[in-house]
């Protein structure tokens, strides 16, 4: 039986999208938990929000040098849009405009849980049998 072996770069690639996607999943349940009218996950929210920022900035850093075995620089691009966008996610927030940063959030959501898969693919692709 054969294993595969994942380069180094794209297997940090790869953990660094599902902890990202991980803490935007908590994101939305906080979310739809604040905007529901619980005011008492407000603190919470914002923390974790930090947190997803911190891991999808980390996850930009390892898709650098991904794209040498990738071959293409898109997931590179993906990756560094999303800490930026979440940038602007905080700053939303800040200046309390709530319609706006629930949009954004819910793009943000399908941007982070878009990357898990660009990842897959291109895992599938580079891994090698030994």
């Amino acid at each position: 039986m054969a294993e595969s072996i994942v380069p180094p770069s794209l297997q940090r690639l790869r953990v660094g999208a599902l902890a990202t996607t991980g803490l935007m999943l908590v994101q939305l349940a906080l979310g739809i938990t604040l905007a529901s009218g619980v005011e008492a996950v407000r603190d919470i929210h914002g923390g974790v929000g930090y947190l997803t920022l911190l891991a999808a900035a980390v996850t930009a850093v390892f898709a650098w040098p991904a794209t040498k075995v990738i071959g293409s620089k898109g997931i590179f691009f993906h990756a560094v849009s999303l800490p930026v966008l979440m940038v602007v996610q905080i700053g939303l927030a800040e200046m309390d405009l709530p319609l706006v940063h629930i949009v954004l959030g819910l793009l943000l959501v399908a941007g982070v849980a878009g990357l898990v898969p660009m990842v897959a693919k291109q895992v599938a692709k580079a891994s090698v049998d030994a």
